[in-house]
């Protein structure tokens, strides 16, 4: 497969980073993820972000491979969004007004805050005891 023309696009969210490869196509619309299934990758919930950027535009063909390493769950789903929302847009740049529209081209920057000296978590402190 990696012969044929492919779109490229790559997303970060937290501590996940997600490559994706557009290879467009006639037959159904296949995702993979790290060489399997999405459906069998991720669950249900985390499957429906990743496909919502698709839905949207009504992308129903064509082949997708991404490559995730790092972060949880929910980070790697809205970085691989992000992946293929990017893709699409190399492939065709008039997806650029519908993919805005839903916030799926915009990277989300907040990560977890480092622990910091003396108090339990990055904000928590200890409960305050009168006596």
């Amino acid at each position: 497969m990696s012969t044929q023309k492919y779109y490229y696009g790559v997303g970060r969210r937290k501590a996940a980073t997600a490559r994706a490869k557009y290879f467009p196509s006639e037959k159904a619309l296949e995702v993979t993820v790290n060489k399997r299934p999405v459906k069998e990758y991720f669950a249900e919930f985390y499957y429906q972000t990743i496909s919502s950027s698709l839905q949207n535009i009504g992308i129903s063909t064509g082949t997708f491979e991404l490559y995730i390493n790092g972060g949880g769950t929910m980070g790697q789903a809205e970085a691989a969004r992000l992946a293929i929302a990017k893709s699409l847009l190399v492939q065709d740049e008039g997806y650029r007004t519908v993919l805005r529209m839903y916030g799926y081209l915009s990277t989300d920057i907040r990560k977890v805050l480092p622990k910091r000296p003396g108090l339990r978590k990055a904000r928590k402190r200890e409960q305050w005891s009168k006596r």
